[in-house]
């Protein structure tokens, strides 16, 4: 879990951040601890993307008192949803999303939050073409750069 947490969260960031910065990131954001207290919530969930038996991407899902902004307290947020470059462009992301608004309306909740850094153009288009909206901007510090600016994007249901 952890190794493709950070190998996901490095390959989409690598581009623009260098080693160093990742490294810090990643220590603090993805170490096993925070993992496992995540992953023993009782309204968080983690999934797997798997093809031929590898494990090619995974998202996070949040409600109620886990959700990680207090706007979206009572709705459901789509944390997390990476897929490994090579597995990129196949659909898989699309499976993803339409678990994800399944698991939304399994659990009745109106609406479905997420934030999305805002020069992921690929990101903000794929949730764009899935009915997302923008409705506000969040900061996303990134060890010593300047705060990095995420765009919330919200979905009815």
């Amino acid at each position: 879990m952890v190794n493709l947490s950070c190998e996901a969260f490095e390959a989409t960031f690598s581009p623009y951040y260098d080693k160093g910065e990742i490294d810090a990131y990643l220590d603090l954001a993805y170490n096993p601890a925070i993992l496992r207290d995540e992953l023993s919530s009782d309204s968080s969930r983690f999934y797997f993307i798997e093809v031929d038996g590898e494990k090619a991407g995974y998202f996070k899902v949040n409600w109620d008192e886990s959700v990680t902004n207090k706007n979206y307290i009572g709705d459901f947020e789509l944390q997390r949803l990476y897929l490994l470059p090579k597995y990129q462009k196949q659909g898989l992301g699309q499976k993803a999303m339409d678990v994800v608004l399944n698991l939304a309306q399994e659990l009745k909740k109106q609406k479905v939050w997420l934030e999305v850094w805002e020069e992921n153009k690929v990101a903000l288009k794929f949730f764009e073409e899935n009915g997302f909206e923008a409705v506000g901007d969040n900061a996303f510090p990134l060890g010593q750069y300047a705060a990095q600016t995420v765009k919330v994007l919200k979905k009815d249901l």
